[in-house]
């Protein structure tokens, strides 16, 4: 069938009804009038994107560390406290060696009496406290109930605190008395149980000689604690042994994970914790908060000595040599920004191979706002002899690794004394190495006694926001120091 021509307007009256094509600024003002759009500033919402619901995921994406990896703590016997000073003995000898066991026919044999001793370990108070603001109570939370969550949150802040210190804690870094930590297996493992890998990765042998000389301490060694870049580093040296897997692997699947090791001494059970980590570099910021942080330093010297007891033989190979040092306040609130840095005198092969140290002194400013109560060295690795003093102050923070922490004997306007008085470093601890913690996992070898495990305390209502505390009181206790060691100095792979 034959229909006349149609003029432009009829087209047009004909779009308008939905049907046909339309003008551009028609189709430009459709779009706009249909279209979500991805505004996501309020005031910037207009049209379709003003009705545009929002979508947030139901459940909390966590992107930090979570309960699993906990290592050390939930693998420790606890036992209860009954007092804030804990007492045990110790049986250290069933008799004196030294004495003949044999005697002549009829003849009485020699008196032998068993060694005991008393140790004494004071209970330490550990604590986070959350706040909830009462209106935040009320409105509708996107995941869950915001007490309980908060209460989550400071538990699991609080068992990294317990995690990290069980190792690292040190009862010694206090101006008098004795510090608010517990003391960890970093203090308690007597300084000769340790075997110095010199900045060498972990290897198979390591854990070995390590085991053997526990058990040289009648010690059964069933658990090191490490952290993941050693155990990692471990793995990689069995690589190039091309073990072959029978039978063959599903999938495709290659690689291997080691979890335990079998020693002369007895089975040993690698657990790879991720709190264990390199020491500290010196800080960027103020670590803490800043006015309870101590007072910075203002300076310190590293002049080079003869000693008996040098090390830095290890770190430089024979070869000259210089270091950076620089030296951070701190207290059990936090640490200050670092002092200058400073540049030593040329650690020659003969000097490192004689045994030289390099002693240091502190000075602070003319007036402590916060004093210190201990100090945290910081050095970093052999440098070139012929580096400036301008290059060395010029150096990143991260290039300065902790290598002492001091305790604190004077706080004066004059300057910052340690308690042991002319400061000895000797290389024993190598900057941005690790340590490895061996030894027997027994509750007649160690123990955490809690006088209040992990707990809930509700504070006074005196504002409109609701307050309360995790707490937790205990300490860990090494009845047989010797049955434990550390391997110092770990280095990695390929560096």
């Amino acid at each position: 069938m034959f229909y006349p021509p149609v003029g432009m307007a009829a087209y047009e009256g004909l779009a308008l009804q939905g049907f046909g094509t339309s003008s551009r600024d028609q189709i430009q003002s459709l779009h706009k009038a249909l279209s979500a759009g991805y505004a996501t500033d309020p005031s910037q919402m207009t049209g379709g994107n003003a009705l545009r619901v929002e979508s947030l995921e139901e459940s909390l994406k966590v992107t930090t560390y979570t309960d699993r990896h906990l290592k050390f703590w939930p693998k420790l016997f606890k036992s209860p406290a009954y007092s804030t000073v804990e007492e045990y003995n110790q049986l250290l000898a069933y008799g004196d060696d030294g004495f003949g066991p044999f005697t002549r026919e009829g003849e009485l044999p020699l008196s032998n009496d068993s060694n005991y001793q008393r140790q004494t370990q004071l209970i330490k108070f550990m604590g986070t406290t959350r706040e909830i603001t009462h209106p935040a109570t009320l409105v509708h939370p996107a995941h869950g109930d915001l007490i309980a969550l908060e209460n989550q949150n400071g538990i699991l802040w609080l068992l990294r605190q317990v995690e990290k210190f069980l190792f690292l804690g040190n009862s010694n870094l206090a101006f008098s008395g004795e510090a608010e930590q517990w003391d960890g297996l970093e203090t308690l493992i007597p300084a000769d149980m340790r075997i110095d890998l010199e900045g060498s990765p972990l290897q198979e042998a390591d854990f070995e000689e390590a085991t053997n000389l526990l058990a040289e301490n009648y010690a059964y060694a069933t658990d090191c604690f490490l952290g993941f870049r050693p155990m990692s580093d471990l793995n990689k040296t069995l690589y190039p042994r091309h073990r072959i897997q029978l039978p063959a692997p599903a999938d495709g699947r290659i690689g291997m994970a080691v979890n335990s090791m079998a020693t002369q001494a007895g089975l040993l059970e690698f657990n790879p914790d991720v709190f264990i980590t390199r020491p500290a570099t010196a800080p960027n910021t103020i670590r803490g908060p800043a006015q309870l942080v101590p007072t910075a330093p203002a300076s310190m010297t590293a002049a080079l000595t003869a000693a008996t007891a040098g090390e830095f033989d290890k770190s430089q190979g024979g070869d000259d040599a210089r270091y950076g040092y620089k030296c951070a306040f701190a207290n059990r609130f936090g640490e200050s920004l670092p002092s200058p840095a400073i540049r030593t005198d040329i650690m020659t092969g003969q000097n490192a191979d004689d045994g030289y140290m390099f002693n240091m002194t502190f000075t602070n400013a003319a007036a402590l706002t916060v004093p210190p109560d201990y100090i945290n060295v910081y050095r970093t690795v052999a440098l070139n002899p012929n580096v400036t003093a301008g290059q060395v102050a010029a150096l990143p923070n991260e290039a300065f690794g902790l290598v002492m922490q001091l305790p604190v004997a004077t706080q004066g306007a004059g300057g910052v004394t340690p308690t042991v008085g002319v400061v000895s470093e000797v290389n024993r601890q190598m900057p941005f190495t690790e340590t490895a913690y061996v030894g027997e996992l027994s509750p007649q070898v160690i123990t955490f006694r809690q006088l209040a495990p992990m707990m809930k305390l509700d504070l006074a209502v005196l504002a409109p926001a609701l307050r309360w505390m995790i707490l937790m009181y205990g300490a860990l206790l090494l009845f047989a120091p010797r049955k434990w060691m550390r391997v110092t100095n770990i280095g990695r792979l390929g560096t």
